[in-house]
């Protein structure tokens, strides 16, 4: 059974979505290969001890260029037992499993600022390489989105400094993972509030990034759902593609499970993350989930083998990036039953329920579904 994101709550006996952007007709895309991925690697590791990402590496974000996969990913460095450091990496190389060899960069000791949960394109009208992610602005949680830009992705030394991206976001509330797509006309940006949303703004392609300041914010979806292992909801990583083969748009979006037992829905198990997936006609929406069942899911750990056909190791799916059929701000793949996507996991399954966030010793891999 497909479901159509609506412009009111849809109650089926597992999932609730919430939809704010109009209903259309339902897409004829067909049926998509997700039971089963195969899985390869890890292709990165974190590095050495006293590296700046000793402890993790995780969300990727990848482009090939002129016959090299420029690989950003957000570092975890140990300092103390009790205190970790947040950073950004780059690496490069000519082959997915030659990036754990190749040299690696802090990219704080570049653009002179903590900048972490990269998203990397090529922006066609101003011929300029752009990365966007996140910076905190206060001591807690508060985070703010940013970019940098570069003429030349093959130097690395070429990032200018971090300017915050000015948007017309009006709700006091959290937001993170920031995330831009452009159509013909528009630049559409997307993000979450880590609590079952999507939000959603866009400006005209040739005033981005500063036309996003004149922006409206508009929520994309809500959604959450009850299975077997429990109570859970869309908690970030929303990453968005053209598919040129259905010349429709496709939506990676990261759940999680709760985190113990009760009626709180907070907080959300790191140990049991998955992916569902949405399709829409248009940037704008309507949504609806792409998956033919209610409890099943994109990509998730039981539907995860090895190359030889064995169980794989990692207990969640989470961040993942598609491997693109280019690199500019389309952000364009070929066909859904034919994905490569780079995601970061780790074996959970000694990790106990009191985990410090921090620790987890997450690694990228690939993961295919042909």
């Amino acid at each position: 059974m497909r479901r159509m994101i609506g412009m009111m709550s849809l109650f089926t006996a597992a999932v609730t979505i919430v939809c704010m952007t109009g209903c259309h007709a339902s897409l004829d895309s067909g049926s998509y290969s997700y039971d089963q991925w195969t899985v390869r690697g890890p292709v990165f590791q974190a590095g050495p001890e006293g590296a700046f990402d000793d402890v993790a590496v995780k969300d990727p974000s990848i482009v090939f260029y002129k016959g090299r996969y420029h690989l950003f990913y957000t570092s975890k460095q140990k300092i103390t037992d009790r205190k970790y450091r947040t950073a950004l990496g780059y690496v490069s190389a000519q082959t997915l499993e030659g990036l754990n060899q190749a040299r690696r960069y802090e990219m704080a000791e570049i653009l002179g600022k903590e900048f972490i949960a990269p998203q990397v394109f090529y922006f066609e009208p101003h011929k300029l390489w752009y990365l966007v992610g996140h910076i905190k602005v206060t001591s807690g949680t508060d985070l703010a989105p940013v970019y940098s830009t570069n003429p030349d992705i093959e130097n690395v030394y070429g990032w200018s400094a971090p300017e915050l991206i000015r948007t017309g976001k009006t709700r006091d509330e959290f937001w993170i993972d920031f995330w831009v797509i452009c159509d013909d006309t528009n630049a559409h940006f997307f993000y979450s509030n880590q609590k079952g949303a999507v939000l959603r703004m866009q400006c005209p392609i040739e005033t981005f990034p500063a036309g996003l300041a004149e922006a409206a914010e508009e929520e994309a979806f809500v959604i959450s759902g009850q299975d077997e292992k429990g109570y859970w909801r869309m908690f970030e990583a929303q990453h968005v593609y053209r598919v040129k083969k259905t010349n429709t748009y496709f939506m990676l979006a990261e759940c999680a499970y709760r985190r113990g037992e009760g009626t709180n829905p907070y907080p959300l198990d790191s140990r049991k993350r998955f992916v569902i997936g949405l399709e829409a006609d248009r940037l704008e929406g309507p949504w609806r989930r792409i998956e033919r069942e209610e409890n099943e899911y994109w990509a998730q750990s039981k539907s995860l083998r090895r190359e030889d056909g064995g169980r794989c190791r990692y207990t969640q799916v989470s961040h993942p990036e598609i491997i693109r059929a280019g690199y500019n701000q389309r952000l364009e793949i070929e066909d859904l039953n034919a994905v490569q996507m780079i995601f970061q996991s780790f074996d959970a399954s000694d990790t106990p329920p009191d985990y410090h966030y921090d620790r987890l010793p997450w690694e990228l891999a690939i993961m295919k579904n042909k």
